[in-house]
């Protein structure tokens, strides 16, 4: 039976020397949780020392005085696979890939580094849609309704994102602005290879609005939407101008006026991803290695 390492950075160690009130602990612990257990994989995983999976038998301990361990070429090429799950604030996931890599770790199941830094710059990624042509918010106006959305140039997920009435006056380094597509929510999560990709689960994402703030709240997993025909080549469109992607890939985007608007792309394992095996009685890791017959599964929920 081959062997995986799995590391989830806000549960794995990532944070070390560092105070545990990280805004992405909920969805680290559903997403590790639905790692360890169940595979076709003998599974193995860094787990910080505060961690409530500590005690776990396959749980590799990290603490302040091995913490480099995360790191450590000979350690982690004794396994068949290593699963690093990153957030892409601040170029987490592209600063330890670009690191790991340099230690010449080979078994790495994630996107090369400059797909991961492409998805993970918002401002590059626009480019990147801009110059082949995939619709994205800088493809929709209406000068009726003028609303712009503001969230981190590196950001994650829904963490710090705003609807605003009024453009701001420049742009900074961190931040990024674009145009407010009144449409629905949804994500797509594949499995990528390097001979074609598989879908896993399309998912449509509810979120609410505290004020200024938007929130992700929920998302139903495994859904099956009147549109669906139309992710195949919205999917091609995206791999042939990001040809670098591999791995777990989730793509969020606004299907609005019967179109689909990319908004981000999640060049890691995501929090809907957790909830596949429930849906579809296939487990997540087992994508990596085998050619699962697709299966129609049953919507489930989960609660961020």
């Amino acid at each position: 039976m081959k062997k995986i390492l799995i590391f989830e950075y806000i549960t794995g160690g990532g944070l070390i020397d560092n105070k545990l009130n990280y805004n992405l602990v909920n969805e680290a612990n559903i997403i590790l949780s639905s790692l360890i257990h169940g595979s076709d994989f003998i599974v193995h995983f860094f787990c910080d020392y505060r961690n409530e999976l500590k005690n776990n038998n396959n749980a590799i301990i990290v603490s302040p005085n091995n913490k480099d361990i995360i790191y450590d070429s000979t350690f982690i090429n004794k396994y068949d696979y290593f699963l690093p799950v990153c957030p892409e604030t601040n170029l987490i996931l592209f600063n330890y890939l670009k690191k790991i890599r340099q230690k010449k770790i080979s078994n790495i199941c994630m996107s090369d580094n400059k797909a991961v830094f492409i998805t993970s710059d918002k401002i590059k990624l626009k480019d990147v849609c801009n110059q082949h042509k995939i619709l994205n918010p800088d493809s929709y106006s209406n000068t009726k309704n003028i609303k712009f959305i503001l969230k981190d140039r590196y950001g994650c997920g829904s963490n710090n994102v705003m609807l605003i009435n009024d453009a701001i006056a420049k742009e900074s380094t961190k931040l990024i602005q674009e145009n407010y597509i009144p449409g629905k929510s949804y994500s797509v999560s594949l499995y990528i290879k390097d001979f074609g990709y598989k879908i896993i689960s399309l998912n449509q994402q509810h979120i609410s609005r505290i004020n200024k703030r938007l929130k992700l709240d929920t998302i139903d997993v495994n859904i099956h939407p009147f549109f669906s025909n139309k992710i195949y080549k919205f999917i091609d469109e995206i791999l042939n101008a990001i040809p670098g992607l591999r791995g777990f890939i989730g793509f969020d985007f606004i299907f609005y006026n019967n179109k689909i608007f990319l908004i981000e792309i999640n060049p890691r394992f995501t929090t809907s991803m957790a909830l596949v095996e429930k849906s579809k009685n296939n487990h997540i890791l087992n994508y990596i290695d085998t050619n699962l017959n697709e299966q129609t599964g049953r919507i489930c929920k989960i609660k961020i």
